[in-house]
């Protein structure tokens, strides 16, 4: 049960849930959400819906994901003689929309994420469009194995990818119906779905009470998950249709730092776990096998609750840095290593902020390897679940 006034000591709640707490009429606890626009000017799911949509999400706190593929392409003549311009130009729009309404309010920070197909008929123009065009979107391609190997434009796209204007995502589908990749593009909804995030703070934890913050995370989540009542305004899924939470972990660095052990060990245990082979006693082994626990007893709280899907590795960062570790530092954003042992925060919000995350492992030690293997390792746990 969600306890309002004193969230449990190995939770990380997202600002959005804090927010909503103290004041439920003004932001929604979800963090993002997703918006799959018809070809259409009008109706329901049209692409003038769909700008309502982008304001909605915008003003009461949460980023926004607009999926374009089914839009004609640019020069296109349908059956009525009407001319499609393509979704690179409704593209401008919602850049729009982001720029001015992220401006008001209290917070400042809003997101907004186009995505396209990579066999859509204006990819290339979605591709190489200058950023000066959609400053305020980010932009994404999503692929199959299939599109990729098909496409003639892979030079383009690992162009804008190096530029840092296009990011890269696989279409996904769960019970036979396509979900969508939401702004983190970590997690997955279904249109006018929303993503209702929390996080277990490993860093506060010690190897006997992983699981509990598991179990406690999850549980206030689904609690929570009944209780916003985002259905209500007519823009989002209700609570009965939309059956997804997500539980993310924070803080991964702080805990081995607190027991010793280095990334490369931990990865080396989560493989032994995960592959059911016989695991090398010690520390490292005790923490996957920790972990393994707690997202097996998390997930079944889910499926009680009949989530269809329930974990996320973290993509709400920032609320990382309201929380602390046993020792007081501040706990790791999450599950990577830090890229330095103390950071400066430049907020438009909330100004210029110090954090000390203790002697951690940071990542030019951990390198890539190591730090993969422990990704792979959590995911492959994760994935398990099927949820």
């Amino acid at each position: 049960m969600l306890n309002d006034l004193f969230p449990h000591p190995l939770i990380a709640r997202t600002g959005r849930i804090d927010s909503w707490i103290k004041n439920p009429d003004g932001r929604l606890p979800v963090s993002c959400t997703v918006f799959v626009v018809d070809d259409s000017i009008e109706g329901d799911n049209g692409i003038e819906a769909s700008w309502r949509f982008v304001s909605h999400a915008l003003r009461y706190g949460a980023g926004v994901a607009v999926h374009l593929s089914k839009i004609r392409p640019n020069g296109h003549t349908n059956e009525k003689g009407l001319v499609a311009s393509g979704p690179v130009s409704f593209g401008k729009v919602y850049s729009a929309l982001n720029e001015t309404i992220r401006r008001g309010g209290v917070y400042k920070n809003g997101a907004c994420v186009l995505h396209l197909d990579l066999d859509h008929a204006d990819i290339l123009e979605f591709i190489t469009t200058p950023r000066s065009e959609l400053p305020w979107v980010k932009r994404c391609v999503d692929l199959t194995p299939k599109m990729w190997k098909d496409t003639p434009y892979k030079k383009e796209l690992l162009e804008g990818i190096k530029s840092g204007d296009i990011w890269l995502n696989k279409i996904k589908y769960q019970y036979n119906e396509r979900i969508y990749s939401n702004v983190c593009l970590e997690v997955y909804l279904p249109s006018r779905g929303t993503c209702l995030l929390q996080h277990v703070n490993l860093a506060a934890c010690s190897i006997g009470n992983i699981q509990e913050g598991f179990v406690t995370a999850m549980s206030e989540l689904c609690d929570l998950h009944a209780r916003t009542g985002v259905g209500e305004s007519g823009e989002y899924l209700a609570s009965s249709l939309d059956r997804q939470v997500g539980l993310g972990m924070l803080g991964l660095a702080n805990l081995l730092r607190r027991h010793g052990v280095t990334y490369k060990e931990f990865g080396e245990a989560l493989d032994r776990v995960n592959f059911g082979l016989i695991p090398q006693e010690g520390t490292a082994a005790k923490l996957a096998f920790g972990i393994k626990r707690g997202i097996l007893a998390a997930s079944d709280v889910a499926r009680e609750h009949g989530m269809d899907r329930a974990f996320a590795i973290a993509p709400t960062a920032s609320c990382s840095y309201n929380s602390k570790d046993l020792d007081g530092f501040t706990a790791c954003p999450e599950i990577a290593p830090p890229i330095a042992r103390s950071v400066d925060r430049d907020s438009g919000t909330f100004g210029v902020t110090s954090y000390d995350y203790g002697e951690v492992e940071i990542a030019s030690e951990v390198g890539w390897d190591a730090y993969k293997r422990v990704a792979d390792g959590i995911m492959t746990m994760l994935n398990k679940t099927g949820l």
